[in-house]
């Protein structure tokens, strides 16, 4: 644009106009240390000598001046030097064009009548003729010195016009711009639309998608919203299969459950009646011993009944602010009579600290795994109860010196029933679990560092309770 510009009419003339002052301020200058160096005061213009020295002046200036010719003038004599040394024509130029030389004469004489510069246009179809005159010095108000050029106004109007053409481009650039940029708006708040009705949706709900009317969005729209039908689809199925798995495992546990309490109950019972009935015919000592199995096994299927309903009654706990190494010595104390005569050392560390939680549902979770440890653990073994307050969390753990958890009890160590021992039902650490996640906490095993079993109690604690 910068460009077009520079070669528009108006820029053209402009710049022609100050090529030619310029040459004649130059011009002006060189004069004024010729005459600086003159000695006589009235210099005739016409003589030949006079005139060679003027044409020097301007062979010296004009040519930093690209097209501009120049001369000097008197109204007694006329034209007195001429010069044009960027002429481009094949023979050198020394004649004032005749076609000017009234314009220069008259631009000339104004400027000694009025003793200032004096510059004119003469305007043509396809050039401007700038010409410029002024009082060659002060010292010799009679010469005038004139300096002349050419604007090429026919090529500066093609620019024009060009420059008209890329005004109206840039126009239309502009126009097409903003309507691109209306465009991309309206699909940007489209785009907005759509993407805050997705975030909105429910996950559970159908989505259904507005249309927005614009085409191609309305085809991704219809898409996800087929989309969106058929995840709906398979989601309702998947939670009409999750039902039916759910009910089939709860069947399968109860079955697997009841078939192990009718074990478990059946074999008491069997023992008692077969002693029963060997009794009847025994002698009253070995009837009495029978009496005494029989009320020993009545006893172990009630305590198998009351570890079953105490699971049942877990929504009905009671916290309360308990001391902790009372609790704790109290729980260890109940086992050490059992730990004596299985020759384990049995002990308990537990700081003087206050935890919250059912001090009786959490009693029994805690016999289960003293039990459970005492159970396994060889003679001269030991087992140790530990309690204590971590960041807001009581922690309670019983590790043993015992040969650790077998690797095939691992997956399945706290589901109901499952134990490596012959004598045992298989519940305390089911029971347990159940009592501790009742309380929001967890119950996971370890392997301690002398390569016993460590259980650990982790229970999350009110800010009021510590």
């Amino acid at each position: 644009m910068t460009a077009l510009f520079y070669f528009s009419v108006g820029a053209q003339v402009r710049s022609t106009q100050a090529q030619v002052e310029n040459a004649g301020a130059n011009i002006e200058n060189r004069f004024a240390f010729y005459l600086a160096s003159f000695q006589q005061t009235t210099p005739a213009w016409s003589d030949q000598e006079r005139r060679r020295e003027l044409e020097l002046i301007l062979q010296m200036v004009l040519p930093n001046f690209p097209g501009v010719e120049g001369g000097f003038w008197t109204q007694r004599d006329g034209f007195v030097a001429y010069a044009f040394p960027t002429y481009e024509g094949n023979v050198l130029k020394k004649d004032v064009p005749v076609a000017e030389t009234g314009r220069i004469r008259d631009v000339a004489s104004a400027a000694i009548g009025n003793k200032r510069m004096q510059t004119r246009r003469f305007d043509a179809p396809r050039e401007s003729l700038l010409i410029s005159a002024r009082v060659a010095s002060p010292n010799r108000p009679e010469l005038a010195l004139w300096t002349m050029s050419r604007a090429h106004v026919s090529v500066a109007a093609a620019y024009g016009r060009l420059t008209y053409g890329v005004v109206v481009l840039f126009f239309l650039a502009l126009v097409s711009g903003g309507w691109v940029l209306f465009v991309l708006v309206r699909w940007q708040r489209r785009l907005r639309t759509l993407e805050n009705s997705i975030v909105s949706a429910s996950v559970d709900e159908k989505l259904r998608l507005p249309e927005t009317g614009q085409t191609d969005l309305d085809r991704i729209v219809s898409a996800l919203n087929q989309l969106s039908a058929k995840l709906q689809a398979a989601r309702e199925e998947s939670r009409a299969l999750s039902r039916d798995l759910s009910r089939a495992e709860r069947t399968t546990a109860l079955a697997r459950m009841a078939a192990q309490l009718a074990h478990e109950i059946r074999n008491p019972i069997a023992s008692v009646r077969l002693r029963a009935e060997n009794a009847l015919a025994k002698s009253s000592e070995q009837q009495t011993a029978a009496l005494r199995f029989a009320i020993q096994e009545i006893a172990r299927v009630d305590d198998l009944l009351e570890r079953l309903l105490a699971v049942t009654r877990l929504d009905q706990l009671r916290r309360e602010p308990v001391p902790l190494r009372r609790w704790l010595n109290e729980r260890v104390e109940n086992f050490h009579a059992q730990a004596e005569r299985a020759g384990v050392r049995l002990e308990g560390e537990a700081p003087d600290a206050i935890a919250s939680f059912d001090p009786q549902n959490m009693a029994r979770a805690l016999d289960n795994l003293l039990l459970n440890a005492i159970q396994h653990t060889p003679a001269k073994g030991s087992v140790t109860a530990r309690a204590k307050i971590d960041n807001s969390r009581c922690l309670i753990s019983v590790e043993d010196t015992g040969p650790g958890i077998a690797d095939k009890m691992h997956e399945k160590l706290f589901e109901p029933f499952a134990t490596t021992r012959t004598e045992g039902v298989g519940l305390g650490l089911s029971i347990a679990r159940e009592i501790v996640e009742a309380h929001s906490g967890t119950l996971r095993s370890e392997t301690s560092q002398n390569g016993g079993a460590r259980f650990v109690i982790d229970l999350p604690q009110d800010k009021s309770a510590e």
